[in-house]
């Protein structure tokens, strides 16, 4: 079985965890860091589920889960799970929420192996891995779009501080004027999901968890997007992912912005 089979079977069973425990119990809906960081039933059982189809699987590989945070292995590979990305649009009935899942190799080198997104309310998918980039509506691709002032983006605004979402909110603002429009789906995952597809031309996201940053990032560039990373001045670090020509030009004009204040 191929890499990329073998991680979306693994995103898959968390999908299908989601669907089974949202039929037959109380989600348990309840907050972790702040009121708009939501944890329920339903992404513990994805987390459950998750990990035991990788122990089957590749039984030696490291996991790095949201909710369940590290767990050894000894092959130099590690997973990296966000079992349920959107529980607040989840808890409120929409339907951008994703389970997304990557597989990293951390030695010798880091390199990402791939990765996989699966969107249970619209019924697809995108999975990378081994050079394979697949979805549920044929082969992905990223936008071609070559000016930034031609593109719809989407900038990421942090659940967990306040701060931070002011910040946010300024630099988009600032971006506003640049580009064609903005949107947000309230999930990481669920935009990268439209960037690697072409519906979104390019993203920003802010200091992002590995769970919200690396299985996007598989699939992005297995559909012929790119990524840079950009150092802000408060220390801050923004990836930028999305059509290679407009990540350049982007990641340049938020280089040159005032984050900090």
């Amino acid at each position: 079985m191929d890499l990329a089979t073998v991680i979306l079977e693994v995103a898959r069973a968390g999908a299908t965890a989601i669907a089974q425990t949202s039929a037959v119990q109380n989600l348990d809906i309840r907050t972790k860091s702040g009121p708009h960081d939501f944890v329920t039933a339903a992404d513990l059982a994805s987390e459950t589920a998750i990990l035991e189809r990788i122990r089957t699987t590749c039984p030696d590989d490291a996991v790095l889960s949201e909710e369940s945070g590290e767990h050894t292995g000894s092959t130099g590979v590690r997973w990296i799970v966000d079992p349920l990305d959107g529980t607040a649009n989840f808890v409120h009935g929409r339907p951008d929420w994703a389970v997304a899942v990557a597989v990293r190799r951390e030695a010798p080198d880091a390199v990402l192996l791939g990765g996989a997104i699966v969107r249970p309310v619209y019924g697809d998918w995108v999975v990378a891995g081994d050079g394979v980039v697949r979805g549920s509506a044929g082969t992905p691709r990223a936008s071609t779009t070559r000016r930034l002032a031609e593109s719809l983006i989407s900038v990421g605004l942090s659940t967990h501080v306040a701060s931070a979402r002011e910040r946010n909110f300024r630099l988009l603002g600032a971006l506003l004027p640049r580009v064609r429009d903005f949107r947000r789906s309230g999930s990481s995952s669920c935009d990268f999901f439209q960037v690697a597809t072409g519906q979104l031309d390019a993203l920003v996201t802010i200091d992002s968890k590995p769970w919200d940053l690396y299985p996007g990032l598989a699939v992005v560039e297995a559909a012929g997007g790119a990524h840079r990373t950009v150092t802000l001045d408060n220390g801050s670090r923004a990836v930028v992912a999305g059509a290679p020509t407009v990540v350049d030009e982007l990641a340049e004009i938020i280089q040159g912005l005032p984050y900090a204040h």
